[in-house]
């Protein structure tokens, strides 16, 4: 990414496209709110800059949740600008310790190659930690939670009905390219993807995927593929009366039929997505778990 530029979408809200969009809210005072940061301090570089180039400063950033490609910049720019940090109560004690999610991720301390600016950003401090549904302390940006990708995921209405999504949906492409999105709860999050259909908003800024006004495709889109991989998962366990499958035979197997070839990082997040999903099924009644010669066991009923 040679260059960061905001770009107006509409009235005061801007908007960077990246890896990771990045949202800006400039008010009346030519103060402006970030959201989301980028993924390191060369995103955050570039951002101070976009915002000189439109003659503001950056007063706030307000992150969505706490995974690292959107909290990556924030050390970066508040080391510059003194900036304020607002978050969720929960991502916000992520942020500050990001050594948490690689952790979190591995479930337990990590491997060195999994502690990688991918999974743990610099740690930055939270001034302004907040519980959604609500305004975000010092600015106009109504909070909304998002559960189900990550602990406390929210998304940020603009005063100009632009929503910025986070990591709710994602783009068919990237769908498509990957076979399967990070979730931390199921359930919860196609109770989200429910409500980002619902929404009154102008225009939809997911973190991944091009502004649409078009909620209804996007969501059709992401309600499919992960109901997809809960099936297709679910058709990996093997029945009862057998053997069963640990849950790293499952993610596995899940790697296979989704042709993927798994690094650490990649191990970790579609390990924590396998898990997630096993729960899900279990929750339905779908499968069954037991302890047995020291392992998990999944099967299916």
């Amino acid at each position: 990414m040679a260059g960061m530029e905001l770009a107006r979408l509409s009235g005061s809200t801007y908007v960077s496209l990246g890896p990771t969009n990045i949202g800006a809210w400039i008010s009346g005072e030519s103060e402006t709110v970030l959201i989301d940061s980028g993924g390191d301090d060369d995103a955050g570089r570039k951002l101070i800059r976009a915002c000189d180039a439109t003659g503001t400063r950056i007063a706030c950033i307000a992150n969505t949740h706490s995974n690292a490609d959107h909290c990556g910049g924030n050390a970066f720019i508040q080391s510059r600008t003194g900036c304020r940090i607002a978050a969720p109560r929960e991502e916000a004690a992520f942020i500050e310790h990001p050594e948490l999610e690689p952790s979190f991720l591995w479930g337990g301390y990590p491997l060195a190659p999994m502690r990688n600016k991918f999974l743990q950003a610099k740690p930055s401090r939270v001034t302004d930690p907040f519980e959604a549904p609500c305004l975000v302390p010092g600015t106009s940006l109504q909070a909304l939670c998002l559960p189900g990708h990550y602990f406390g995921m929210v998304g940020f209405m603009t005063p100009d009905r632009v929503f910025f999504a986070a990591d709710a949906a994602a783009s068919p492409s990237i769908l498509e390219k990957y076979g399967y999105y990070f979730v931390y709860d199921v359930a919860a999050h196609l109770a989200t993807l429910d409500l980002l259909a619902s929404l009154d908003a102008e225009w939809i800024v997911p973190s991944h995927s091009e502004p649409t006004r078009d909620a209804a495709s996007l969501v059709a889109a992401n309600k499919a593929k992960i109901l997809e991989v809960g099936e297709r998962l679910a058709q990996l366990v093997p029945p009862q009366g057998g053997e069963g499958a640990s849950p790293d035979d499952l993610v596995a197997a899940l790697a296979s039929a989704l042709g993927l070839e798994l690094n650490h990082t990649q191990y970790v997040l579609l390990g924590s997505t396998t898990r997630s999903y096993l729960a899900w099924l279990a929750g339905k009644g779908l499968v069954t778990t037991r302890v047995e010669g020291n392992r998990l066991i999944a099967e299916r009923k």
